[in-house]
């Protein structure tokens, strides 16, 4: 018996080394890939969002006439002084919804949860009786795309109602005309002027200004005059607005009316 025993002995040591190299190799190989290997997923690096900076200072001939509204937004209670409309027939748990928030007038997108919506809204503020004046605001649009004002609107239903109004696109729609004027009688908008480029820049301050004089009605933006029109048949009076879509997203600031 004594013969087998040094195979025996030998296949021991082998069986052994073979054990201790294959749990060498079980402990080193996941820290081998745990170190080469990349992350499963990887989250692309975004820019921070941009601080929303001061606004732009009113333009000095908004600020030489006689004053019929000057609203800063100061507090939430600055917002009991609109009337908020939807220019198209919308359902009452769609309807728009604007706020004052940091010191800003907002539009909030819609009472539906909140959803977006492309549907036309405007803030009303001022008397039926109001005839030639100016009126401007700042605007800075976080993610709405469309800005607008609203000079002498009459009408009791808004999806009837009368007025001028002037409406922009921001620059990286597609769609074109990216400013239009416009006269809305009884709900029926016929075209003034349309003007294929330039809109305005999103995420910037920016200042809107539309003045109706008799028949003549000119709007500049950021203090340049960008559309002029004479209307020979002019809307009586009205009250003066500002002009969006509910899909929220849009800032506005130190609205502004005054006569010349």
């Amino acid at each position: 018996m004594k013969r087998y025993r040094t195979p025996v002995i030998v296949s021991s040591v082998i069986g052994v080394l073979v054990l201790a190299i294959i749990a060498v190799a079980l402990w080193q190989a996941p820290r081998g890939v745990a170190q080469d290997q990349q992350p499963i997923l990887q989250y692309p690096e975004f820019p921070p969002t941009p601080t929303i900076g001061p606004n732009p200072t009113t333009p000095a001939v908004l600020q030489s006439g006689a004053p019929l509204v000057a609203a800063t937004f100061d507090d939430a209670s600055a917002l009991s002084a609109w009337q908020i409309v939807d220019l198209e027939f919308v359902l009452p748990d769609s309807a728009s919804v604007w706020a004052v928030e940091d010191g800003r007038l907002t539009q909030n997108a819609t009472a539906a949860a909140g959803n977006p919506s492309i549907q036309e809204t405007a803030a009303l503020i001022g008397e039926a009786g109001w005839t030639d004046y100016s009126v401007s605001v700042n605007f800075y649009d976080l993610h709405n795309g469309t800005a607008g004002l609203i000079a002498r609107y009459s009408g009791d239903d808004p999806t009837t109602a009368s007025y001028y109004r002037f409406r922009i696109l921001k620059n990286s729609f597609e769609a074109s005309p990216k400013q239009v004027l416009e006269k809305v009688t009884g709900g029926v908008a016929t075209t003034l002027v349309e003007i294929k480029e330039p809109g305005f820049s999103e995420r910037a301050w920016h200042t809107l200004a539309m003045s109706v004089n008799g028949g003549a009605i000119t709007v500049s933006l950021d203090g340049t005059v960008v559309a002029e029109a004479v209307d020979p048949a002019p809307l009586a009076a009205g009250r003066a607005g500002i002009y969006t879509r509910a899909i929220g997203g849009m800032l506005f600031d130190d609205f502004a009316v005054v006569q010349p």
